[in-house]
Protein backbone atom coordinates (compact mmCIF):
# COMPACT_ATOMS: atom_id res chain seq x y z
CA UNK A 1 0.00 0.00 0.00
CA UNK A 2 3.10 2.23 -0.30
CA UNK A 3 2.93 3.02 3.39
CA UNK A 4 -0.79 3.76 3.24
CA UNK A 5 -2.67 2.24 6.18
CA UNK A 6 -5.98 2.06 4.28
CA UNK A 7 -5.68 0.95 0.66
CA UNK A 8 -6.89 2.90 -2.33
CA UNK A 9 -9.18 -0.02 -3.22
CA UNK A 10 -10.95 0.21 0.13
CA UNK A 11 -11.29 3.97 -0.19
CA UNK A 12 -12.72 3.60 -3.68
CA UNK A 13 -15.20 0.94 -2.57
CA UNK A 14 -16.50 3.19 0.21
CA UNK A 15 -16.67 6.06 -2.27
CA UNK A 16 -18.76 4.00 -4.67
CA UNK A 17 -21.00 2.84 -1.83
CA UNK A 18 -21.73 6.48 -0.97
CA UNK A 19 -22.86 7.31 -4.50
CA UNK A 20 -26.37 6.33 -3.43
CA UNK A 21 -26.35 8.75 -0.48
CA UNK A 22 -27.23 12.44 -0.43
CA UNK A 23 -24.45 15.02 -0.24
CA UNK A 24 -25.65 16.05 3.20
CA UNK A 25 -25.60 12.47 4.47
CA UNK A 26 -22.04 12.05 3.19
CA UNK A 27 -20.94 15.31 4.78
CA UNK A 28 -22.51 14.41 8.13
CA UNK A 29 -20.67 11.09 8.34
CA UNK A 30 -17.30 12.65 7.60
CA UNK A 31 -17.92 15.70 9.80
CA UNK A 32 -18.77 13.47 12.76
CA UNK A 33 -15.22 12.10 12.45
CA UNK A 34 -13.81 15.66 12.14
CA UNK A 35 -12.99 15.24 8.45
CA UNK A 36 -13.82 18.27 6.34
CA UNK A 37 -13.73 18.72 2.58
CA UNK A 38 -11.43 20.81 0.41
CA UNK A 39 -13.75 22.67 -1.93
CA UNK A 40 -10.80 23.84 -4.04
CA UNK A 41 -9.70 20.30 -4.87
CA UNK A 42 -10.73 19.03 -8.31
CA UNK A 43 -10.42 15.21 -8.28
CA UNK A 44 -11.06 14.93 -12.03
CA UNK A 45 -13.68 12.24 -11.52
CA UNK A 46 -17.24 11.93 -12.77
CA UNK A 47 -20.19 12.41 -10.45
CA UNK A 48 -20.90 15.03 -7.79
CA UNK A 49 -20.97 12.54 -4.91
CA UNK A 50 -17.74 10.83 -5.96
CA UNK A 51 -16.06 14.21 -6.20
CA UNK A 52 -17.41 15.19 -2.79
CA UNK A 53 -15.98 12.06 -1.17
CA UNK A 54 -12.60 12.67 -2.86
CA UNK A 55 -12.60 16.25 -1.58
CA UNK A 56 -12.84 14.81 1.94
CA UNK A 57 -10.13 12.23 1.20
CA UNK A 58 -7.86 15.00 -0.08
CA UNK A 59 -7.54 16.49 3.43
CA UNK A 60 -6.11 13.22 4.82
CA UNK A 61 -2.66 11.63 4.86
CA UNK A 62 -3.28 7.90 4.54
CA UNK A 63 0.15 7.12 6.01
CA UNK A 64 -0.60 9.10 9.19
CA UNK A 65 -2.18 6.95 11.95
CA UNK A 66 -4.10 9.92 13.38
CA UNK A 67 -5.70 10.76 10.02
CA UNK A 68 -6.42 7.09 9.30
CA UNK A 69 -8.10 6.67 12.69
CA UNK A 70 -10.46 9.53 11.80
CA UNK A 71 -11.16 7.88 8.45
CA UNK A 72 -11.94 4.58 10.18
CA UNK A 73 -14.30 6.38 12.53
CA UNK A 74 -16.08 7.79 9.46
CA UNK A 75 -16.22 4.32 7.89
CA UNK A 76 -17.54 2.92 11.17
CA UNK A 77 -20.27 5.56 11.19
CA UNK A 78 -21.12 4.83 7.54
CA UNK A 79 -21.44 1.09 8.18
CA UNK A 80 -23.53 1.67 11.30
CA UNK A 81 -25.83 4.08 9.48
CA UNK A 82 -26.12 1.80 6.45
CA UNK A 83 -27.04 -1.14 8.68
CA UNK A 84 -29.66 0.82 10.63
CA UNK A 85 -31.13 2.20 7.41
CA UNK A 86 -31.25 -1.21 5.72
CA UNK A 87 -34.08 -1.05 3.20
CA UNK A 88 -36.94 -3.51 3.56
CA UNK A 89 -37.71 -3.53 -0.16
CA UNK A 90 -36.38 -5.89 -2.85
CA UNK A 91 -32.92 -4.24 -2.88
CA UNK A 92 -32.16 -5.23 0.72
CA UNK A 93 -30.02 -8.09 -0.56
CA UNK A 94 -28.04 -5.71 -2.75
CA UNK A 95 -27.30 -3.44 0.21
CA UNK A 96 -26.28 -6.39 2.37
CA UNK A 97 -23.85 -7.56 -0.31
CA UNK A 98 -22.40 -4.06 -0.66
CA UNK A 99 -21.83 -3.82 3.10
CA UNK A 100 -20.26 -7.28 3.13
CA UNK A 101 -17.89 -6.18 0.35
CA UNK A 102 -16.80 -3.16 2.42
CA UNK A 103 -16.17 -5.38 5.43
CA UNK A 104 -14.03 -7.72 3.27
CA UNK A 105 -12.01 -4.72 2.03
CA UNK A 106 -11.34 -3.65 5.60
CA UNK A 107 -10.19 -7.17 6.48
CA UNK A 108 -7.69 -7.07 3.60
CA UNK A 109 -6.29 -3.89 5.12
CA UNK A 110 -6.02 -5.52 8.54
CA UNK A 111 -9.21 -4.33 10.20
CA UNK A 112 -12.46 -6.01 11.19
CA UNK A 113 -15.93 -4.57 11.59
CA UNK A 114 -17.87 -6.30 14.33
CA UNK A 115 -20.57 -5.22 16.76
CA UNK A 116 -20.56 -1.71 15.32
CA UNK A 117 -16.80 -1.19 15.81
CA UNK A 118 -13.77 -1.25 13.54
CA UNK A 119 -10.74 -2.77 15.26
CA UNK A 120 -7.27 -3.93 14.08
CA UNK A 121 -6.43 -7.57 13.41
CA UNK A 122 -2.82 -7.24 12.18
CA UNK A 123 0.31 -5.62 13.70
CA UNK A 124 0.40 -3.04 10.90
CA UNK A 125 -3.23 -2.09 11.44
CA UNK A 126 -2.73 -2.02 15.20
CA UNK A 127 -0.22 0.76 14.60
CA UNK A 128 -3.14 3.06 13.77
CA UNK A 129 -4.72 2.59 17.18
CA UNK A 130 -1.53 2.21 19.24
CA UNK A 131 0.26 5.30 17.88
CA UNK A 132 -2.86 7.43 18.03
CA UNK A 133 -3.76 6.42 21.54
CA UNK A 134 -0.15 7.05 22.62
CA UNK A 135 -0.90 10.75 22.16
CA UNK A 136 -3.66 10.41 24.73
CA UNK A 137 -2.46 10.49 28.29
CA UNK A 138 -5.85 9.39 29.64
CA UNK A 139 -5.99 5.67 28.95
CA UNK A 140 -9.02 3.68 27.86
CA UNK A 141 -8.74 1.81 31.17
CA UNK A 142 -9.16 5.06 33.11
CA UNK A 143 -12.11 6.09 30.96
CA UNK A 144 -13.87 2.77 31.53
CA UNK A 145 -13.09 2.91 35.25
CA UNK A 146 -14.78 6.31 35.46
CA UNK A 147 -17.80 4.95 33.59
CA UNK A 148 -18.04 1.93 35.91
CA UNK A 149 -17.75 4.13 39.00
CA UNK A 150 -20.50 6.43 37.71
CA UNK A 151 -22.81 3.45 37.31
CA UNK A 152 -22.05 2.42 40.90
CA UNK A 153 -22.97 5.82 42.35
CA UNK A 154 -26.07 5.88 40.10
CA UNK A 155 -25.95 9.58 39.19
CA UNK A 156 -27.38 10.68 35.84
CA UNK A 157 -24.66 12.06 33.57
CA UNK A 158 -26.94 14.80 32.18
CA UNK A 159 -27.81 16.19 35.62
CA UNK A 160 -31.02 18.13 35.74
CA UNK A 161 -31.00 18.68 31.98
CA UNK A 162 -32.46 16.36 29.39
CA UNK A 163 -29.80 14.34 27.59
CA UNK A 164 -30.50 16.28 24.39
CA UNK A 165 -30.10 19.62 26.17
CA UNK A 166 -26.89 18.46 27.85
CA UNK A 167 -25.29 17.19 24.64
CA UNK A 168 -26.39 20.32 22.77
CA UNK A 169 -24.07 22.30 25.04
CA UNK A 170 -21.14 20.39 23.55
CA UNK A 171 -22.24 19.19 20.09
CA UNK A 172 -24.42 20.25 17.18
CA UNK A 173 -26.83 17.31 17.33
CA UNK A 174 -28.56 18.38 14.15
CA UNK A 175 -25.28 17.94 12.26
CA UNK A 176 -24.67 14.44 13.59
CA UNK A 177 -26.38 11.54 11.80
CA UNK A 178 -29.13 9.33 13.17
CA UNK A 179 -28.42 5.64 13.77
CA UNK A 180 -32.12 4.91 13.23
CA UNK A 181 -33.18 4.77 9.57
CA UNK A 182 -36.45 6.52 10.41
CA UNK A 183 -34.71 9.76 11.37
CA UNK A 184 -32.10 12.09 9.93
CA UNK A 185 -30.32 13.59 12.94
CA UNK A 186 -28.85 12.50 16.26
CA UNK A 187 -31.28 14.78 18.06
CA UNK A 188 -34.23 12.91 16.57
CA UNK A 189 -33.07 9.39 17.36
CA UNK A 190 -31.97 10.34 20.90
CA UNK A 191 -35.45 11.71 21.51
CA UNK A 192 -37.01 8.53 20.13
CA UNK A 193 -34.88 6.09 22.10
CA UNK A 194 -34.28 7.99 25.34
CA UNK A 195 -37.45 10.08 25.75
CA UNK A 196 -40.29 8.34 23.95
CA UNK A 197 -39.25 4.67 24.19
CA UNK A 198 -36.37 4.70 26.68
CA UNK A 199 -34.95 1.57 25.08
CA UNK A 200 -31.28 2.62 25.09
CA UNK A 201 -29.12 1.93 28.19
CA UNK A 202 -28.42 4.86 30.50
CA UNK A 203 -24.73 4.91 29.58
CA UNK A 204 -25.36 4.82 25.82
CA UNK A 205 -23.48 8.08 25.15
CA UNK A 206 -20.16 6.59 26.26
CA UNK A 207 -20.48 3.82 23.66
CA UNK A 208 -21.92 5.88 20.81
CA UNK A 209 -19.50 6.12 17.86
CA UNK A 210 -20.74 9.62 17.05
CA UNK A 211 -19.26 11.01 20.26
CA UNK A 212 -16.28 8.62 20.62
CA UNK A 213 -15.61 9.57 24.23
CA UNK A 214 -13.49 6.47 24.76
CA UNK A 215 -11.27 7.19 21.74
CA UNK A 216 -11.00 10.89 21.08
CA UNK A 217 -8.67 13.43 22.64
CA UNK A 218 -8.03 14.02 26.32
CA UNK A 219 -9.47 17.49 25.79
CA UNK A 220 -12.84 16.23 24.53
CA UNK A 221 -13.14 13.64 27.29
CA UNK A 222 -12.20 16.07 30.07
CA UNK A 223 -14.52 18.71 28.67
CA UNK A 224 -17.39 16.22 28.87
CA UNK A 225 -16.58 15.40 32.52
CA UNK A 226 -16.34 19.08 33.47
CA UNK A 227 -19.66 19.77 31.79
CA UNK A 228 -21.26 17.05 33.93
CA UNK A 229 -20.47 19.04 37.09
CA UNK A 230 -21.15 22.49 35.66
CA UNK A 231 -23.51 24.46 37.96
CA UNK A 232 -26.06 24.89 35.16
CA UNK A 233 -26.12 21.12 34.66
CA UNK A 234 -25.84 19.96 38.28
CA UNK A 235 -27.03 22.25 41.10
CA UNK A 236 -26.82 19.50 43.75
CA UNK A 237 -23.57 20.17 45.67
CA UNK A 238 -23.46 16.63 47.06
CA UNK A 239 -23.66 15.07 43.60
CA UNK A 240 -20.91 17.42 42.40
CA UNK A 241 -18.67 16.33 45.29
CA UNK A 242 -19.30 12.64 44.61
CA UNK A 243 -18.61 12.91 40.87
CA UNK A 244 -15.57 15.14 41.38
CA UNK A 245 -14.11 12.57 43.79
CA UNK A 246 -14.79 9.77 41.28
CA UNK A 247 -13.22 11.68 38.40
CA UNK A 248 -10.10 12.72 40.29
CA UNK A 249 -9.59 9.31 41.88
CA UNK A 250 -9.21 7.70 38.46
CA UNK A 251 -7.71 10.62 36.53
CA UNK A 252 -4.85 10.84 39.04
CA UNK A 253 -3.44 7.57 37.65
CA UNK A 254 -2.81 9.37 34.35
CA UNK A 255 -1.61 12.63 35.90
CA UNK A 256 -4.79 14.71 35.61
CA UNK A 257 -7.22 16.37 37.98
CA UNK A 258 -10.33 18.53 37.76
CA UNK A 259 -10.35 21.74 39.79
CA UNK A 260 -12.47 24.87 40.19
CA UNK A 261 -11.35 27.47 37.64
CA UNK A 262 -13.86 30.22 38.32
CA UNK A 263 -17.26 30.75 39.95
CA UNK A 264 -20.79 31.38 38.72
CA UNK A 265 -23.28 32.66 41.31
CA UNK A 266 -20.93 31.35 44.02
CA UNK A 267 -20.91 27.88 42.39
CA UNK A 268 -17.59 26.50 41.07
CA UNK A 269 -17.05 26.07 37.33
CA UNK A 270 -14.53 23.31 36.74
CA UNK A 271 -11.66 22.74 34.33
CA UNK A 272 -9.05 20.02 33.93
CA UNK A 273 -5.33 20.40 34.48
CA UNK A 274 -2.29 18.19 34.71
CA UNK A 275 -1.46 17.46 38.31
CA UNK A 276 1.55 19.11 39.86
CA UNK A 277 4.09 16.39 40.63
CA UNK A 278 7.19 17.62 42.39
CA UNK A 279 10.00 17.69 39.86
CA UNK A 280 7.72 16.37 37.14
CA UNK A 281 6.11 19.53 35.83
CA UNK A 282 7.17 23.04 35.02
CA UNK A 283 4.37 24.15 37.34
CA UNK A 284 5.99 22.13 40.10
CA UNK A 285 9.04 24.40 40.05
CA UNK A 286 6.77 27.42 40.41
CA UNK A 287 5.50 26.05 43.72
CA UNK A 288 8.83 26.92 45.34
CA UNK A 289 8.39 30.54 44.24
CA UNK A 290 4.84 30.66 45.59
CA UNK A 291 5.95 29.08 48.87
CA UNK A 292 8.60 31.79 49.36
CA UNK A 293 6.36 34.70 48.36
CA UNK A 294 3.25 33.32 50.06
CA UNK A 295 1.23 35.39 47.61
CA UNK A 296 -2.43 34.51 47.08
CA UNK A 297 -2.48 36.44 43.80
CA UNK A 298 0.34 34.30 42.37
CA UNK A 299 -1.43 31.14 43.46
CA UNK A 300 -4.55 32.25 41.59
CA UNK A 301 -2.52 32.97 38.47
CA UNK A 302 -0.89 29.53 38.50
CA UNK A 303 -4.23 27.81 39.11
CA UNK A 304 -5.81 29.80 36.27
CA UNK A 305 -2.96 28.93 33.90
CA UNK A 306 -3.07 25.21 34.67
CA UNK A 307 -6.84 24.95 34.51
CA UNK A 308 -7.21 26.88 31.27
CA UNK A 309 -4.48 25.27 29.13
CA UNK A 310 -7.02 22.77 27.77
CA UNK A 311 -10.30 24.58 28.22
CA UNK A 312 -9.27 28.14 27.31
CA UNK A 313 -5.80 28.42 25.67
CA UNK A 314 -6.23 32.18 25.11
CA UNK A 315 -6.77 32.75 28.85
CA UNK A 316 -3.73 30.58 29.66
CA UNK A 317 -1.54 32.65 27.33
CA UNK A 318 -2.80 35.93 28.75
CA UNK A 319 -2.26 34.71 32.31
CA UNK A 320 1.26 33.47 31.46
CA UNK A 321 2.24 37.00 30.45
CA UNK A 322 0.65 38.43 33.60
CA UNK A 323 2.53 35.88 35.75
CA UNK A 324 5.92 36.98 34.39
CA UNK A 325 4.91 40.62 34.92
CA UNK A 326 3.99 39.88 38.54
CA UNK A 327 7.30 38.15 39.27
CA UNK A 328 9.30 40.93 37.62
CA UNK A 329 7.47 43.69 39.49
CA UNK A 330 7.85 41.82 42.76
CA UNK A 331 11.62 41.51 42.27
CA UNK A 332 11.99 45.17 41.32
CA UNK A 333 9.86 46.40 44.23
CA UNK A 334 11.84 44.29 46.70
CA UNK A 335 15.01 45.82 45.26
CA UNK A 336 13.62 49.31 45.78
CA UNK A 337 13.28 50.00 42.07
CA UNK A 338 10.50 52.12 40.61
CA UNK A 339 8.31 50.48 37.98
CA UNK A 340 6.54 52.57 35.38
CA UNK A 341 2.84 51.83 34.98
CA UNK A 342 3.19 52.06 31.19
CA UNK A 343 6.13 49.68 30.83
CA UNK A 344 5.59 46.68 28.55
CA UNK A 345 6.74 43.12 29.28
CA UNK A 346 9.99 43.10 27.23
CA UNK A 347 11.08 46.35 28.90
CA UNK A 348 10.09 45.03 32.30
CA UNK A 349 12.13 41.86 31.86
CA UNK A 350 15.07 43.92 30.61
CA UNK A 351 14.90 46.11 33.73
CA UNK A 352 15.03 42.99 35.92
CA UNK A 353 17.91 41.56 33.92
CA UNK A 354 19.82 44.82 34.35
CA UNK A 355 19.23 44.77 38.08
CA UNK A 356 20.33 41.14 38.34
CA UNK A 357 23.23 41.65 35.91
CA UNK A 358 21.84 39.15 33.44
CA UNK A 359 22.53 41.09 30.26
CA UNK A 360 25.03 39.61 27.79
CA UNK A 361 27.46 42.47 28.36
CA UNK A 362 27.58 41.57 32.05
CA UNK A 363 29.38 38.31 31.27
CA UNK A 364 33.20 38.61 31.21
CA UNK A 365 34.87 37.18 28.13
CA UNK A 366 37.13 35.01 30.30
CA UNK A 367 34.15 33.07 31.71
CA UNK A 368 34.06 29.51 30.38
CA UNK A 369 31.44 29.23 27.66
CA UNK A 370 30.91 32.99 27.67
CA UNK A 371 29.42 33.09 24.18
CA UNK A 372 26.94 30.33 25.00
CA UNK A 373 25.90 32.03 28.24
CA UNK A 374 25.46 35.34 26.42
CA UNK A 375 23.31 33.67 23.79
CA UNK A 376 21.09 32.08 26.45
CA UNK A 377 20.73 35.41 28.26
CA UNK A 378 19.80 37.13 25.00
CA UNK A 379 17.06 34.59 24.55
CA UNK A 380 15.46 35.65 27.84
CA UNK A 381 14.45 38.86 26.12
CA UNK A 382 13.19 36.87 23.13
CA UNK A 383 10.91 34.81 25.42
CA UNK A 384 9.46 37.99 26.91
CA UNK A 385 8.90 39.49 23.46
CA UNK A 386 7.26 36.28 22.26
CA UNK A 387 4.88 36.15 25.22
CA UNK A 388 3.87 39.77 24.67
CA UNK A 389 3.23 39.18 20.99
CA UNK A 390 1.29 35.95 21.58
CA UNK A 391 -0.89 37.63 24.16
CA UNK A 392 -1.57 40.50 21.78
CA UNK A 393 -2.45 38.21 18.88
CA UNK A 394 -4.27 35.37 20.63
CA UNK A 395 -4.41 35.84 24.39
CA UNK A 396 -7.18 37.23 26.57
CA UNK A 397 -7.52 40.93 27.09
CA UNK A 398 -7.91 42.20 23.52
CA UNK A 399 -10.87 42.15 21.16
CA UNK A 400 -10.30 40.31 17.89
CA UNK A 401 -11.95 39.79 14.53
CA UNK A 402 -15.04 37.58 14.93
CA UNK A 403 -13.61 34.90 12.61
CA UNK A 404 -10.11 34.75 14.08
CA UNK A 405 -8.91 31.21 14.86
CA UNK A 406 -7.37 30.72 18.29
CA UNK A 407 -4.40 28.62 19.27
CA UNK A 408 -4.50 25.03 20.47
CA UNK A 409 -3.70 23.65 23.94
CA UNK A 410 -0.20 22.66 22.79
CA UNK A 411 0.54 26.33 22.04
CA UNK A 412 -0.78 27.30 25.47
CA UNK A 413 1.49 24.67 27.06
CA UNK A 414 4.45 26.17 25.20
CA UNK A 415 3.60 29.70 26.35
CA UNK A 416 2.93 28.76 29.98
CA UNK A 417 6.01 26.54 30.08
CA UNK A 418 8.22 29.34 28.74
CA UNK A 419 6.67 31.85 31.14
CA UNK A 420 7.17 29.63 34.19
CA UNK A 421 10.75 28.74 33.21
CA UNK A 422 11.62 32.43 32.73
CA UNK A 423 9.91 33.53 35.96
CA UNK A 424 11.52 30.80 38.07
CA UNK A 425 14.97 31.56 36.62
CA UNK A 426 14.66 35.28 37.38
CA UNK A 427 13.34 34.69 40.89
CA UNK A 428 15.98 32.08 41.79
CA UNK A 429 18.69 34.41 40.46
CA UNK A 430 17.25 37.17 42.60
CA UNK A 431 17.35 34.94 45.68
CA UNK A 432 20.96 33.97 44.98
CA UNK A 433 22.21 37.51 44.19
CA UNK A 434 20.39 39.51 46.82
CA UNK A 435 19.51 37.00 49.48
CA UNK A 436 15.84 36.71 48.68
CA UNK A 437 12.98 37.23 51.00
CA UNK A 438 13.05 33.90 52.82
Amino acid sequence: MNGELVSKKTRNEFREFLVGWTLREIEMEFESARIYFDSQHDPQISGQRRSFVEQHYHTLDFTDPADVLRLLIAYENILNSATSKMPTQHDKKTTECAIENLVVCLVRDGFKYQHGKITPITPEARKVFDETSSGQSISEITRHNILDAMQNVNIAWAGRLSEIDFLSRLYDLNSLPSLDHRYKTASEDIRQHRVLNDDWPKDWVFKDSRFNLMRLSDEAFLCFLCEMIHPVVRPDDQEVEILLAVFNQHLSADGWEIVARTYMSSKPVFAARQRIVEGGSVFGAVKSVIDVLNAEYLTKQITRMEASVLSDPELAIGTAKEFVETICKTILCECGEKVSSSIDLPQLVKQVREKLELLPQDIPEKVKGAETVKRVLSNLGTVAQGLAELRGLYGSGHGKHAKVKGLQPRHARLATGAACTLAVFLFETYQERIGGMG
